[in-house]
């Protein structure tokens, strides 16, 4: 907190920190050390599907190691290179995406699917929550608890390893929350140049 009960950003706190002769580390270089030492996400399968939003996929399934739970990255062309791709970190809900109930993100799966097969070239990162019931599915649908910002940080720490893995470095981001900065990702590297809608509602 400043003197006057302000809540203390980034510039504070370096001005308090050289004054006490103190070090300052954020959250992007807590990434980027993890990043460094911790390796935890491991390519099982490689394989092909035909998929009726966007036809034909690449299909990769991910172990996290740490916290026994499987990914699935769905790839079309080749995502690296210099050139922004389209990519879609998508929290799995199973009343969104297999009940398709109105509202909330049903839907938002399938279009991003194909917004990236129109594009040609993009992923979509399948996060699976390992302490996911369908109680907290519901739940997150309705009313976002404080603690599913932490379970995001943490999704988007583990699609950004599947990233790095597939060759991502620059992407557009397909999310409705236009214009958030997302440390989790930019920590590991990869370089949002942009946003662009799906649909509305969150994202």
């Amino acid at each position: 907190m400043n003197d006057d009960g302000t809540m203390a950003r980034l510039p504070d706190l370096v001005t308090f920190a050289q004054h006490h002769g103190l070090k300052v580390g954020t959250i992007a270089d807590l990434i980027a050390y993890r990043r460094k030492y911790d390796h935890f996400i491991n390519r099982a399968i490689e394989t092909e599907m035909e998929s009726v939003h966007g036809g034909t996929w690449k299909l990769y399934v991910y172990i996290n190691t740490l916290e026994y739970a499987e990914h699935i990255a769905l790839v079309k062309g080749d995502p690296s290179g210099p050139e922004p791709a389209l990519v879609r970190m998508h929290a799995i809900n199973v009343f969104d995406d297999l009940l398709a109930v109105k509202g909330g993100q049903s839907g938002i799966l399938a279009h991003s699917m194909q917004a990236i097969a129109e594009a040609g070239r993009g992923v979509v990162v399948l996060i699976r929550n390992t302490k996911a019931t369908y109680v907290s599915d519901m739940l997150m649908r309705k009313s976002p608890t404080p603690d599913d910002h932490g379970h995001r940080l943490k999704e988007y720490g583990v699609g950004a390893q599947i990233l790095l893995d597939l060759g991502v470095k620059s992407m557009t981001l397909l999310t409705n929350s236009v214009g958030r900065k997302v440390v989790a990702l930019e920590g590991y590297g990869l370089h949002i140049a942009g946003t662009r809608a799906v649909l509305a509602g969150e994202g």
